[in-house]
């Protein structure tokens, strides 16, 4: 009850308070300061100075309630106001005795402590404003995170129980076709849904990494890279050379997950002909109607003995980081798009690829650049014809 009582008389009393000052220094100037000096020229002077100044509470208590903040917060600006003329006004009001008391003549001590009073009124006013915004701020801020993390859960719980209503079926189609083609598109599903319930799994990482309070640790790269790459290869029909050690621990999470998907995927867009996709069996749904053996030689023709990779991605550790290069054939990136090739761009999935990619890189306190053709000449590419966009990506080292 006090609580609503004290909401709804605020704003009068934050303007009340402004009316007070004012009639204040009315009192002092046009009927007390008059009658001792026999003249109004001074005082009328000394009260458009004091006497419009704490006027501004009153407009200030007129935008806040036109603003629609509640009456509890102006309650908070009022207090503020309060205590900021208090505190000047006893400041500036000691500081006059103490002279008085040294036996110093002060001229116009009460209209100096009017003064000080009213200057730490509209101070106040300003900074309880100003305080009572960025704490609606903040509560928005964390509303928000909080629909975005229940959003998030209820998307990767509806979608995981889909998936697998989904998953079920094509296994009942496949245990039941006739038709080898069928059956090949019935894997297809089966794969696809794989990787869709692994990309539910890494949005958990990625909304952790975009958090305020991420936690990393040891993470193997080059196995992340290597199961990532295997499932590309079960989707797209493209030659995916690696180079890395047989292990390169770097301070991350699953959210690396979607970084190395999405590099090596953007090379496989914009680094192969379109004929050689077409070529490969990928039909114009986006459905791979490949059967096992053509997969399986796929498979065989990747790694280290291939002689015409479509994309190059090499690993390699340093004292401090771990490099992760992925290279491509395509035609590169024109000079006058590398500066702004990791910003968003609303519609463009490959701009905002990347930019994801990078957000997620300088979370993990990495890094990501594109680098100069001369910096291939040593990753011991085996195709000569890559010569497209090369992407570097540093992690720290675990």
């Amino acid at each position: 009850m006090y609580r609503g009582v004290r909401a709804r008389l605020a704003p009068w009393l934050l303007a009340g308070f402004g009316l007070a000052l004012t009639g204040a220094a009315i009192v002092w100037h046009l009927g007390i300061e008059t009658q001792r000096i026999g003249q109004i020229g001074g005082p009328a002077l000394a009260l458009a100075l004091d006497g419009l100044l704490p006027l501004v509470l009153a407009y200030g208590s007129y935008r806040l309630v036109s603003s629609s903040i509640p009456g509890e917060q102006i309650w908070t600006v009022f207090v503020w106001s309060v205590v900021g003329s208090l505190a000047v006004g006893t400041v500036i009001g000691l500081s006059v005795l103490i002279r008085m008391m040294e036996g110093r003549v002060i001229a116009e001590p009460v209209f100096v402590t009017l003064l000080a009073m009213e200057t730490g009124a509209v101070t106040g006013l300003i900074a309880g404003t100003l305080a009572v915004r960025a704490r609606q701020d903040a509560s928005r801020a964390t509303r928000t995170a909080s629909t975005l993390s229940f959003v998030n859960d209820l998307f990767r719980h509806d979608i995981a129980n889909g998936l697998v209503v989904i998953d079920g079926r094509a296994t009942i189609i496949r245990r039941n076709a006739d038709s080898e083609t069928v059956q090949t598109a019935a894997d297809a599903i089966h794969e696809q849904v794989t990787e869709l319930d692994s990309l539910v799994d890494n949005a958990g990482s990625v909304v952790e990494t975009l958090g305020s309070d991420p936690s990393f640790e040891p993470t193997d790269i080059v196995g992340i890279t290597k199961a990532v790459i295997r499932r590309i290869e079960q989707t797209h029909p493209i030659a995916i050379e690696l180079r890395a050690p047989d292990s390169a621990m770097a301070y991350t999470n699953e959210a690396a997950r979607p970084v190395l998907r999405n590099l090596i995927e953007n090379a496989i867009e914009h680094g192969t002909p379109a004929a050689e996709l077409s070529a490969e069996g990928t039909a114009t749904d986006g459905a791979v109607l490949q059967d096992e053996a053509q997969r399986a030689e796929t498979a065989q023709s990747t790694g280290d003995g291939h002689d015409h990779p479509s994309v190059f991605v090499a690993i390699r550790e340093t004292d401090d980081i771990v490099e992760i290069h992925v290279v491509d054939g395509g035609p590169g990136i024109p000079e006058g798009q590398r500066d702004r090739i990791f910003d968003p761009r609303a519609g463009d999935t490959h701009g905002g690829g990347l930019h994801l990619v990078e957000t997620l890189v300088t979370s993990f306190g990495g890094d990501i650049y594109l680098a100069d053709t001369a910096g291939k000449t040593d990753l011991g590419l085996t195709n000569p014809d890559l010569d497209g966009a090369h992407f570097v990506v540093e992690l720290p080292r675990a």
